[in-house]
């Protein structure tokens, strides 16, 4: 028994000595050394480092527990964890906490600890160090925010979405409420906002909006110190700085609960080109290390609005000159169109005073009105070229092989192609057929063939059409950015010729930028081609050098499923009407009486009308009265798909023709959708409008 006692005291007294040793070392230790009792609340703390702390904070930890403190890094699942290990009374090591100081400044502290028992083995509490770790883990912390910025930098897509993220990423980190810039405006010697970002709450969102009208001036308030002395400017409380000016208004900073703030400028370059500022709700006292760092973020913020401001000057400039090329094209299409319209107006002109004179004289006036009908036509062909250049139309396609059209072409132009030209045609088997227009890719071989013979310069050369099968991968069709992988129709026209200089070789499809002779050619013959092969889904490129001949490469997409052979349209005798009731609608005078005058001869009963709004109160008048309703699609006031529109109300099944000098793929739907029947093109023949006119009517004649 005695023997028992001796030993529990001699434990008892080592146990002593190792806890006066303990208390000893952290008098002189840097950290914080600290005890919990058995319910894990501290019971005291001693140490050297307890200055680094907050004065009178480890005094209020007494007598609580470690998860009673306010520390915002950990999450109510994080101390149940804790918790479940010092139950289980095994030790923990770098169990790192961070609270907000009373300054507004976050402290980070790393805290050890182990369990204690007794001599009997009961279990006694935890002792255990803490050291404070804010200046190390605020400059990792800086630093990850320095390089979370430079990637907002580098992935945004604008400056202002640039900004705000930036913005956000330091308000979010920091604790600041909002951030705004305020760019220099360097005529007028003021700081004007540019942008800003706020949390979620009402009055700090009303605090940015006025901002926008707000200016600084040099020395005004905390931004314009920051921009006259180019250094940082940090206030505490705004509301107790007489350098902010900043009263109880529901403008400033301090009439919306905002006290701490600081500004830095923005200087690229040794020049300031804005302030960045920033508001905390809580009172902040100066932080060097933020401060350096937001001066750091300042310096990749200011480089990155100078590259855009230099990247949306170039693109001004770019835009500039690509408006100024396209006067110049639109200038030189001007030119070349009233030459061409007056050499049709003179042909015109000329014969319409032979056949006054040969009226006069009781001759034949029949060979001047065939001139006049010639002079017509070419400029019905002439404004479809234009137009083929200009606005490419949506041709009618079908299922065509290429090598028939080339053959047929190439059959034709053997008779005009100068004898010391030879023309060979190299087709290879198995070439894809295409969906296309024939009279337009007939319309595309003559232009390049008699650009090719012309290159030739009245020597002796060749000229070869190739038709091949090509299939072109991704690499390839970045090379022609108009086309996608996939298989192609390769079109291929080389000449011997004198090819093209490189300096022109990138206007040569511009409308009558022509390099031969006045006289030689309109200039319009590759704009048409550039046109077609734009209309039809494919590219074209070109080859040349000088000396060494041209060749011109046509890709157009391949057909990949097989049309459904539809019925074949019988052919319409187009000498009589049928006594079938047109109501004909144009605002051009002229037009609608010989239109009128010519179809009555026809057999048509025609009605004339040259303002919408009469056409339809003739048709709300007598809807039956009328079998089809032809109309002009560009009228003043009301256009054909409106006079469709209410058409449709008047007469549903009342068959409707509207004529447009442009008809692309969105008209005919438009059209379809509102009930029209058919869209053509204004320069089309007489007989073709009947032609569609015995279509939708579903008569046909037969003489």
């Amino acid at each position: 028994m005695a023997r028992g006692t001796a030993d529990r005291k001699q434990t008892e007294n080592a146990l002593r000595e190792s806890e006066a040793r303990f208390r000893g070392l952290s008098a002189l230790s840097a950290d914080v050394h600290w005890e919990q009792d058995e319910q894990f609340r501290f019971t005291s703390f001693s140490g050297a480092g307890l200055t680094e702390f907050e004065p009178g904070r480890t005094n209020r930890l007494l007598g609580t527990t470690r998860w009673e403190a306010d520390y915002i890094n950990v999450t109510p699942a994080d101390w149940a964890a804790h918790r479940v290990l010092l139950n289980s009374r095994q030790s923990f090591r770098d169990l790192e906490l961070c609270r907000y100081g009373a300054a507004g400044r976050k402290c980070w502290i790393r805290v050890s600890g182990a369990p204690v028992f007794d001599a009997s083995g009961a279990f006694r509490g935890y002792r255990g160090i803490a050291r404070n770790i804010t200046e190390r883990r605020r400059a990792e912390e800086l630093r990850e925010l320095e390089h979370a910025v430079t990637r907002i930098l580098a992935d945004a897509d604008s400056a202002s979405a640039g900004l705000q993220a930036v913005f956000r990423a330091v308000c979010e980190t920091e604790g600041f409420e909002c951030g705004r810039y305020f760019r220099l405006d360097e005529e007028a010697r003021v700081l004007r906002f540019a942008e800003g970002w706020s949390v979620p709450d009402s009055a700090v969102e009303r605090f940015i909006a006025l901002s926008r009208d707000r200016v600084y001036r040099p020395g005004e308030g905390l931004s314009g110190l920051a921009w006259q002395t180019e250094q940082p400017q940090w206030s505490v409380d705004v509301t107790r700085d007489p350098r902010t000016g900043s009263g109880a208004s529901k403008t400033t900073p301090g009439g919306i609960g905002l006290h701490g703030a600081f500004v830095i400028p923005l200087v690229v370059g040794g020049k300031t080109i804005g302030v960045f500022s920033f508001a905390s709700r809580k009172p902040r006292e100066p932080e060097e290390q933020l401060v350096q760092a937001i001066i750091a973020i300042g310096r990749q913020v200011g480089q990155f609005l100078q590259r855009r401001r230099a990247d949306e000057q170039r693109q001004i400039l770019e835009a500039q000159l690509h408006q100024a090329q396209k006067m110049q094209a639109i200038g030189t299409l001007a030119t070349g169109m009233a030459h061409e319209f007056n050499n049709v107006l003179r042909v015109i002109l000329a014969n319409l005073e032979l056949v006054r004179m040969d009226l006069a004289s009781g001759l034949s006036v029949r060979p001047s009105i065939d001139e006049i009908d010639k002079a017509g036509r070419r400029a019905q062909d002439f404004v479809q070229e234009i137009l083929a250049f200009a606005a490419p139309q949506a041709p009618q396609r079908q299922r065509l092989a290429l090598g028939d059209v080339v053959q047929e072409t190439v059959g034709s132009l053997r008779a005009t192609v100068p004898s010391w030209i030879h023309l060979d045609v190299e087709i290879s088997p198995g070439t894809p057929e295409v969906f296309a227009n024939a009279t337009q890719i007939h319309q595309l071989l003559v232009n390049l063939c008699t650009n090719a013979y012309q290159a030739m310069n009245g020597v002796s050369g060749r000229i070869v059409l190739g038709l091949s099968d090509v299939t072109l991968e991704a690499a390839a069709t970045r090379l022609l950015p108009d086309l996608l992988p996939g298989r192609y129709v390769h079109l291929r026209l080389s000449d011997s010729g004198s090819g093209i200089d490189p300096e022109i070789r990138a206007r040569i499809f511009e409308p009558f930028f022509s390099t031969k002779p006045v006289g030689q050619g309109t200039g319009l013959g590759l704009a048409v081609v550039h046109g077609i092969v734009k209309a039809h889904q494919g590219a074209i490129d070109v080859e040349s050098r000088p000396g060494m001949g041209t060749t011109f490469h046509v890709y157009l997409p391949a057909a990949q499923e097989v049309l459904a052979h539809g019925a074949v349209e019988e052919a319409y005798n187009r000498s009589h009407g049928r006594d079938r009731h047109v109501l004909f609608l144009d605002d051009n005078e002229a037009l609608v009486s010989a239109t009128v005058q010519s179809m009555s001869r026809r057999g048509f009963r025609m009605s004339g009308h040259t303002v919408p709004e009469a056409a339809l109160d003739a048709v709300r008048a007598a809807p039956r009265a009328y079998d089809v309703f032809v109309s002009d699609h560009k009228m003043p006031r009301l256009s054909g798909l409106d006079l469709a529109r209410e058409l449709s109300r008047i007469r549903p099944d009342l068959p409707i023709i509207i004529v447009s000098g442009y008809v692309d793929e969105e008209l005919q739907r438009a059209a379809r959708e509102l009930g029209a029947r058919r869209v053509i093109y204004k320069l089309h023949t007489l007989d073709e409008l009947i032609d569609t006119i015995d279509q939708v009517t579903g008569d046909s004649v037969s003489h």
